[in-house]
């Protein structure tokens, strides 16, 4: 640059006083930059911890559920669920054969979708109904769980199964919803019914007789 300024002077005076002006800013830069990184971290970390971040994984069904209150009907025992012209479709497959309520028989369930069946295990107020080989277990049966659900544990059902692909449609004055494929081990599907605060979860396997699900609703609400 060119000659000194003559506003501010010349001399030791002057340097002197332009080496402490530059300390005293050195002093207030120092922490203004320490509090500028400080802050721009806290937000960044609270950035990322705070924003919520999107998920296609349908939303879990609670498990362990709360005893439901329904006014509907409330069938205690298996048999109540079958005309005797549904019995006799099954042929030589038997409902509940005792091979079935060991730990291991692996049949227990309406579905094979984990979080359906962590709120079957949960419930305490169902009915299991596993139509099979009285000889023991086979590549054929039926299983069907009736489950008494709130009405917020039946929209959640109802949401995971159209979650998982079922096609569901309004039947017999509630929500069906229904697949079935072919693999190596045959024809298997699953059956859900929601109605009244009752859940019928079917799963089956080389079986199930034309008309299962309508059978059990004509029986459950006889009269309705």
């Amino acid at each position: 640059m060119g000659a000194e300024s003559p506003m501010y002077g010349s001399g030791t005076g002057s340097g002197r006083r332009r080496a402490l002006l530059a300390a005293i800013g050195i002093l207030v830069i120092v922490p203004l930059v320490g509090v500028i990184v400080y802050l721009s971290g806290e937000a960044r970390s609270e950035d990322s911890a705070g924003r919520p971040h999107p998920t296609s994984t349908p939303t879990p069904v609670a498990v362990a559920p709360p005893a439901p209150i329904t006014t509907g009907p409330h069938p205690s025992s298996c048999e109540a669920l079958y005309s005797p012209a549904m019995v006799a479709a099954f042929g030589d497959l038997v409902l509940n054969p005792a091979w079935v309520k060991g730990a291991d028989a692996g049949v227990r369930r309406g579905t094979d979708d984990p979080e359906l069946g962590a709120l079957i295990d949960g419930s305490a107020d169902k009915l299991t109904c596993v139509w099979g080989s009285a000889a023991g277990g086979s590549g054929t049966g039926v299983s069907t769980n009736l489950v008494w659900v709130t009405p917020e544990q039946s929209a959640a059902v109802q949401a995971r199964l159209v979650a998982a692909g079922m096609n569901c449609y309004e039947e017999l004055g509630g929500m069906r919803c229904i697949v079935e494929g072919v693999n190596a081990g045959g024809t298997q599907g699953e059956s859900h019914f929601l109605r009244d605060g009752i859940w019928l979860a079917t799963r089956y396997v080389n079986a199930g007789p034309d008309g299962y699900t309508h059978d059990m609703v004509a029986n459950i609400w006889a009269g309705a």
